[in-house]
């Protein structure tokens, strides 16, 4: 008893660290085309290089200078993976007012009176669970008003 009573505090002393490692992985060079329709919706293309393995993608369409964190419900989507690299490619569909409706068939808003925000695409990659940081598209997302708007790249 005395003996254990002497290595209490060197037991004590000792920690254990424990240093859990997931499958990470890493988006970058997230891109978006150019424009998008002020007066229809839009199949917004994206495409990104991508280390590893999603197993799933949050998409956020939000104002130029809003932070992601901040997209209004409707400004975000959910795509379920498993998503495999490198290079990955798609598409959202997006409306005049920045809802992403991506796999729903929506018939056009009509000509938006008021001036619409440039925007910009953000994307967070989930892989077992853990979010991934938030990744800028390197371009903005300007609203096209003429009437042959074709935003494809």
């Amino acid at each position: 008893m005395r003996a254990l009573l002497l290595l209490l505090p060197l037991l004590a002393a000792c920690s254990l660290t424990l240093e859990v490692a997931y499958p990470g992985h890493r988006i970058q060079a997230l891109r978006t085309q150019g424009t998008y329709c002020a007066d229809r919706n839009t199949l917004l293309d994206y495409r990104f290089l991508l280390e590893g393995r999603l197993d799933a993608l949050e998409f956020f369409f939000v104002p130029e200078g809003v932070d992601p964190w901040r997209a209004r419900p409707e400004e975000r989507f959910r795509l379920s993976g498993p998503i495999f690299g490198p290079q990955v490619r798609g598409y959202l569909e997006v409306t005049p007012r920045g809802e992403v409706r991506a796999g729903t068939a929506v018939s056009p808003q009509g000509i938006v009176v008021e001036p619409l925000p440039d925007r910009r695409l953000w994307v967070r990659g989930v892989t077992a669970g853990v979010l991934g940081p938030y990744v800028r598209a390197q371009n903005p997302v300007r609203p096209d008003v003429t009437a042959s708007c074709d935003p494809s790249w």
